[in-house]
């Protein structure tokens, strides 16, 4: 469990190490108490930068698949990096499950599965070999939300020559050879559908 410590300022709570508002965190649980050990339950957090901008991003990708989100258990975290960090974390968790989605309902589809056994315990080098979304054992489907990992998709063209980054909104994307960068899926399914089916039937 982890525990904060914030302030009210201007209705809002901001972070404050001495603060008299202790914050209770937890996975997807969180409590708040003033210093008299009252719940309080209808106050709102204040963006540190520009935190918002994701926020919207998110709520707009949870509300496509609806699920219902706490968004402060995102914002309850003191410092900016981390609260951008959760924010990715969990647009990649409900986007990656939204791809699934869309994947299975047309195709067979396997899903995090390991390309090759690892050697980590002893050799203490870390592979890229569990691909988001195998489709019909012949093209790497990637999830991502905001950049993708150059390396990662290198590793995974190594034993599948096609492969396509999927992103919801816009990203930046660096992809090998005969793979492709696909943006704004939330508004694209139609032709996503067209641009897998055209490496599907390109690949062996």
């Amino acid at each position: 469990m982890r525990i904060y410590k914030y302030k009210l300022s201007d209705g809002y709570l901001v972070p404050d190490e001495n603060g008299n508002i202790t914050i209770f965190l937890e996975n997807n649980l969180i409590m708040i108490y003033d210093d008299k050990g009252n719940e309080l339950k209808d106050v709102k957090f204040k963006y540190l930068k520009d935190e918002g901008k994701l926020l919207d991003k998110l709520r707009y990708l949870a509300n496509l698949v609806g699920m219902n989100i706490d968004e402060r258990t995102i914002l309850a975290y003191p410092n900016f990096n981390q609260r951008i960090l959760m924010l990715n974390k969990l647009m990649g968790k409900i986007f990656e499950d939204y791809v699934y989605t869309l994947l299975s309902s047309k195709y067979k589809v396997t899903r995090q599965k390991e390309l090759y056994p690892t050697l980590y315990s002893f050799t203490f080098t870390r592979w890229s070999n569990r691909p988001d979304f195998i489709v019909e054992n012949k093209v790497v489907v990637e999830a991502k939300v905001s950049k993708n990992n150059y390396q990662q998709t290198l590793d995974y063209s190594k034993y599948f020559k096609k492969g396509i980054v999927v992103f919801p909104f816009t990203g930046e994307c660096r992809v090998p050879r005969n793979w492709l960068c696909f943006f704004n899926l939330l508004k694209e399914k139609q032709r996503f559908y067209l641009v897998l089916e055209s490496l599907l039937s390109s690949s062996k």
